[in-house]
Parts: C-alpha cells; structure tokens; sequence
C-alpha cells in the first residue's frame, strides 16, 4: 500500500512539473495580402503550402490565415503595413515576369522600406528573405547581364568586390496592439558562426534574382540586445520595420518592390491576427 500510495505521490508530481506547450506550425508575412505575394504565389513548395496549410481559428470558423493578412495604416499612420522607396516609379522588372520595383541604378542612392505585421506569436527565430533583381548597368537580361551588389570589374577586366558599394539593412520592432514595450532594434545571427550582430545599417550582399536570407534572434523579455536595448517576447500583431538603404557608391542597377520582403518564422498555434479577406475571389 505503501508502495502505490508514493507510486501515486510521483506521477502527480510529474504531471504537474511538466509545462503545457502550444502548437508550432510554420508561418510567413510580408506587406498585403500574404496569399497573394508574388513570390508566395510562384513558390508553391514551401510558401505555397502554408498559404494553404495553416488554418487558424476566427470567431470560431476555421480559416487560412494567410487569406486575412493585408493590415491597412492605422488613423495615426504608425501600424499596419506599407511600402515606401524613393527609388522611382515602378515598372517591369527585368528579373521576374509581371512583378513591378522600383530600380536604383549605378551611383545612386535610395531607401526602401518594408512595414510587415506578424500574423502569429513567433516562436523561433525569424528569417528575413530579400529579393530583389541585380544587374549590370543599364542592361535588362538577367540571363547575360548578372550581377552581384558591391562587385564590379576595372577597365583590364580585374573582378573588384567594395563591401562600402552594398545596401545596408536596419529591422525594428515596434508594438502592437496585443503588447506593449519601447521599440528596439532586432539582433541577427550571423551565417556561418550564429554571433548576434545589430541588424543597424549593416551591410549585406546580393546577386542577380536570387533570395538573400538573414536570420533576427527571437528576441525574449528581459534580455538585451547588442545595441543595449530591453527586448520583449513578440507578439501577433507586432509590427516588423525593414529598411534597405542603397549607396551613392552603388556599383549596379538594384530593383526592390512590395512583396521582395518576406519575413519566415514558426508561430504559436492558436495566437493569431486576422484582417478582412484578401485573398482573391471566394
């Protein structure tokens, strides 16, 4: 008897130390309707498959919560999402059919900027996916015409790389409306290494139509950050802030438009933010 009864003492204590864990599935944003971004819509594996896999629950009915993502500007202009640059006037891109940018073209110099709301609670780090197109001076075929950003070649055919001729790249995070904390900069792990660095006007590279990836801490309350910022755990309906901003030593012609920023991540199953629907005819 005795035996069952410290039997039964261990079980529940065991029960009771375990923590309850939520769901984890996969999740992307980017500015507007998720759904319809179009390197979501012409990447089915693996952008595809969370458009239509991830269903999340909305006053009870069961919806992909991709479909409900495009957050207007508030009144005051601070939350929701948008798309900014001083590049130009979009028009064609030169690298991907049918999508519209903005080019920034040799010595010249622009900002971009990217206002992206998380549509779940974050529970990994979070990747941050450029895509832009990258080409050589005044050329428009990506198929001969490639190029890399900070690269260029002297008048004997020399191959120069200039890291000061790259864009630079600054994330924030700033409060929804679920949370409440003073801004801060996001941290990145650099790749290959995972040393955190201040994602603060540092500079990354990138070539021809390829995705450039660069992955932010999961920044946790109570830490702080490089930058000696108090960070805290994110929530769904925080705002991600991106801006590009290119050098007046711009060695090529660079293009970004509204959806070349996705952010990646896993959320937590069950803590969602939903908009109107926008994702197409019903």
């Amino acid at each position: 008897m005795k035996l069952t009864k410290m039997i039964m003492v261990v079980l529940t204590a065991m029960l009771i130390a375990v923590p309850a864990f939520a769901g984890n599935c996969p999740e992307y944003d980017a500015v507007g309707c998720d759904s319809m971004n179009y390197f979501a819509l012409n990447a089915y594996v693996p952008l595809g498959m969370v458009s239509d896999g991830n269903i999340g629950d909305l006053g009870g009915t069961m919806l992909p919560i991709n479909e409900y993502s495009a957050f207007p500007l508030d009144e005051e202009e601070v939350w929701g999402e948008k798309f900014v640059q001083t590049a130009g006037m979009l028009s064609n891109d030169h690298c991907f059919p049918g999508y519209m940018s903005a080019m920034t073209p040799v010595w010249t110099s622009a900002t971009y900027k990217w206002w992206i709301i998380l549509q779940m609670q974050p529970e990994s780090d979070i990747n941050v996916n450029i895509y832009d197109c990258v080409l050589k001076h005044n050329l428009t075929n990506i198929w001969t015409d490639a190029q890399q950003t900070g690269r260029y070649r002297t008048y004997y055919g020399e191959p120069i790389f200039d890291p000061n001729a790259n864009p630079t790249i600054t994330v924030r995070a700033v409060k929804g409306p679920f949370n409440a904390f003073k801004a801060f900069i996001m941290d990145a792990r650099k790749l290959p290494g995972l040393e955190d660095v201040a994602l603060k006007n540092v500079r990354y590279t990138s070539k021809a139509l390829f995705d450039e990836g660069i992955v932010m801490v999961m920044p946790k309350t109570g830490n702080v950050n490089t930058s000696g910022e108090n960070m805290k755990t994110l929530k769904q309906g925080d705002q991600i802030r991106v801006t590009i901003s290119i050098p007046g030593t711009n060695s090529c012609d660079v293009r970004y438009g509204t959806d070349s920023v996705i952010l990646k991540y896993i959320g937590v199953v069950g803590n969602y933010m939903y908009d109107e629907y926008c994702g197409g005819v019903l």
